[in-house]
């Protein structure tokens, strides 16, 4: 229960949820829209005070939509494929679901938009399973021009276009898992075909490590993986992404204690419960949770 509170924590204060920046907060609805934002970590009970109220953001729609147009994800940054989720879970990260007028429908496009709508609060699971407890209704999305936008922005074009960002979220699923297997589940079908749903043991999770099927993680749990998505981050920009370096090394430092841990068997038998746990579980969800929030907070400071 504590890792769950901690995630939904997570995506409260900094993955989903956009916020007023300081300089917004006192808009009003004679004022016009209220202009919210991806970088702006504010409470829930900040939020909550624009429920209801004209908002105004702007960001990309990602490629992955409805047919029908009905609503899109608008994303911090161009050219993703599909919304970021917190890992081993469906909530949405540093993405915002927006959903467009009754009778009318978003055409994709992939420059920048400003939209523009009403901030609803309630909890949605929509057609693709995402969930997410806010979105904006009602809205309209216009196309704006970034062409005379300075060299920061030709960097953050150069990250999105490179596709590092999608690979970086892929390695903090696989170091979620190394620091949490324990809470990981696999099956099997039984004599009488049925299926048998289970907790995995430590020799469930070297196997899932050691593989190199679709599930599995050989492609990541060697000695290259971490430095060459460093080489990467620094041929998009020699010295102008050292603060992303950053938290890949330390990501690597939290990885090499986590498989360290496993292979020395450091885990105990919970009769009660009848299931595996992680001598030091709760420290090690604490380490990549940690490194997982500066990833997230520096993905959210790429905006207009």
């Amino acid at each position: 229960m504590k890792k769950i509170l901690s995630v939904i924590m997570i995506v409260c204060m900094i993955a989903l949820l956009c916020s007023c920046s300081s300089t917004d907060k006192g808009s009003t609805a004679s004022a016009g829209p209220a202009s919210i934002g991806f970088k702006d970590a504010v409470s829930l009970e900040s939020l909550l005070k624009l429920d209801g109220k004209q908002v105004t953001i702007v960001g990309y729609m990602a490629t992955l939509s409805p047919v029908s147009g009905k609503y899109i994800y608008l994303m911090n940054m161009p050219y993703q494929s599909c919304p970021f989720c917190v890992p081993n879970t469906s909530q949405l990260a540093n993405t915002m679901a927006v959903y467009a007028k009754s009778g009318d429908k978003f055409t994709y496009t992939d420059q920048a938009v400003r939209i523009t709508g009403t901030l609803k609060f309630g909890e949605n699971t929509d057609d693709f399973g995402y969930q997410y407890n806010y979105r904006i209704i009602d809205a309209a999305a216009e196309e704006i021009d970034l062409s005379t936008l300075g060299n920061e922005y030709k960097l953050w074009q150069s990250i999105a276009s490179d596709g590092i960002v999608g690979d970086l979220s892929a390695m903090f699923d696989y170091l979620h898992f190394v620091c949490q297997w324990s809470q990981y589940q696999s099956s099997y079908i039984d004599e009488n075909g049925n299926e048998v749903t289970y907790r995995l043991y430590s020799g469930d999770a070297r196997q899932i490590l050691e593989s190199d099927g679709l599930y599995g993680y050989a492609d990541k749990c060697n000695d290259t993986y971490f430095p060459s998505l460093v080489t990467r981050i620094r041929t998009i920009s020699p010295d102008g992404l050292e603060d992303l370096v950053t938290i890949v090394q330390d990501a690597e430092k939290v990885a090499n204690e986590a498989i360290s841990d496993l292979y020395n068997e450091k885990c105990h038998w919970d009769q009660e419960a009848d299931v595996y746990i992680q001598d030091r579980e709760t420290e090690l969800y604490d380490m990549w949770n940690e490194v997982y929030l500066r990833f997230s907070t520096w993905l959210a400071k790429w905006e207009v």
